[in-house]
This record gives structure tokens, C-alpha cells and sequence, in this order.
């Protein structure tokens, strides 16, 4: 039966010398065949070739643990040497893909970077010898935001999240200098998002009382108490309120 397609032996060798299975290399290889043959033919043929690229093993715990212990102090070629020691070979590619599959890079803005978390601590102070120091005992867990940049330019950026800065100020209250963090962000942070008793002034008639609510801040609500409340349609909470504890 006659082939449909009959590459020769040239054609054959631009094949092997530019096929990684990458979309942008098989393009590559299309282009230098003069778009004589399909997608699909060129990747069944470097496939028969032996080119075809062979998929890594899965993961083991192990190698996961040692990605989620040592990320945050070691960089891509450090973690892939790492590896290696390990037994466990792996490209910088499938390191860094492992990387967000774990959830290791932050994708959560709603949190502090290293500058925020020194203006928080310590007015704006730069202490990141000390933040470095509790990364490195352990205390204090951070995430990268997978940016590149170099070492040159401090690395990557980091981030840690409400609940890590929450649990390590818990943990370690004597690192804290009570005197120079943010007072309002500090007790909201401490606070958390539980429920707690506050005093309220009502705007309308003054009168003052005591209400549970959500993370509301430190300073005196202005909320309607229920008998003006009904008086104006059923208004929930005021607005200074909600404004206070944002």
C-alpha cells in the first residue's frame, strides 16, 4: 500500500534535531518542512523516532515535604540539586509546576509582602534580618509570589497570609514590641474574624449599649439601637460603623 506521506532522511534529521514536544518547536519543525506534512503526523513520527517526551514519575511524599520545607529558603537550582541528592531527578520545569500545584506561591493578595510586614511590626522600620531569622527557625510561615526576580534584587517577593502572622505572634508574643506596631491593625489581626461584645452609641437617640459583632474594630460604634432601628425602616448597621472596621 502507498504511503501518503514519505518523508526522506533530511527532513527525518530536522526532526530529531529541534522535536522537545513543545508546541512552539513543533511549529518550528513545520515551518522547516515547508508545511508538507500535519500536526499530528510530525508528532507520530518523532513519537516512532524514540523523541517523544517520557512522563515523569508521580511525585512521593518525600519529595513533596522536601519542596514544602525548602522552597521558601532555596531557589529553583538549589531545590533541583536537592532533588537530585535525593535520588529523585526532576527538570526545573516540572519544579516549578509542582511548586503552584502545592499551593506553595501565593495567589492571595489579601495579606502582607516583607515592606508591609516590617510597617506593620515596626512603623517602617527595616527589620528583615529579623523576619529572615524567624523564616528561618520556623516560626513565621511564608509564601513566594513566583516572581523572577533575581538575587540581586532581594529574590523572590514574599508573602504571608493574616492567619501565619496571627499564629506566630500567638506562639512568640515576647518578639513583639508592642510599642511600635500599628495599634487598630494589630488588635483587628489578634482578634480575628471571631464575633465579640462591643459598645455602641446609637446616632440617633445616644443612647449607649453593648452589641456582639464582626471584628468591628477600637473604637465606639455608631450603631442604631433597635427601637430606632425599627424607626427607620429596618436599617441594619450604620455605615461609620462598617467604615470603622474596615
Amino acid at each position: 500500500m502507498k504511503r501518503k506521506y514519505n518523508p526522506t532522511e533530511e527532513e527525518l534529521q530536522i526532526i530529531r534535531d529541534h522535536y522537545d514536544g513543545s508546541t512552539l518547536r513543533t511549529c518550528k519543525i513545520m515551518r522547516l518542512l515547508g508545511s508538507k506534512y500535519p500536526r499530528q503526523y510530525v508528532k507520530r513520527k518523532a513519537q516512532a523516532l524514540g523523541l517523544a517526551r517520557v512522563k515523569e514519575p508521580r511525585w512521593s511524599p518525600k519529595e513533596e515535604t522536601y519542596l514544602l520545607d525548602h522552597y521558601p529558603q532555596m531557589g529553583m537550582k538549589k531545590l533541583w540539586g536537592g532533588l537530585k541528592r535525593l535520588g529523585s531527578p526532576r527538570s526545573i520545569t516540572a519544579i516549578r509546576l509542582k511548586i503552584r500545584r502545592l499551593g506553595i506561591l501565593s495567589t492571595d493578595g489579601d495579606g502582607f509582602n516583607l515592606r508591609g510586614l516590617e510597617n506593620f511590626l515596626w512603623g517602617g522600620q527595616e527589620n528583615h534580618h529579623i523576619i529572615t531569622r524567624w523564616i528561618a527557625k520556623g516560626w513565621l510561615r511564608g509564601k513566594r509570589r513566583g516572581t523572577l526576580r533575581k538575587s540581586s534584587q532581594g529574590g523572590d517577593q514574599w508573602y504571608f497570609s493574616p492567619e501565619s502572622v496571627r499564629a506566630f505572634v500567638v506562639a512568640h508574643p515576647e518578639e513583639i514590641d508592642l510599642r511600635l506596631v500599628d495599634a487598630a491593625p494589630f488588635i483587628r489581626l489578634i482578634a480575628g474574624n471571631a464575633e465579640m461584645i462591643v459598645a455602641c452609641k446609637c446616632p440617633d437617640c445616644g443612647i449607649e449599649f453593648e452589641r456582639q459583632m464582626f471584628n468591628p474594630g477600637v473604637t465606639l460604634c455608631r450603631v442604631y439601637c433597635d427601637p430606632c432601628r425599627q424607626s427607620h425602616n429596618n436599617i441594619t448597621y450604620d455605615a461609620d460603623c462598617q467604615a470603622a472596621a474596615m
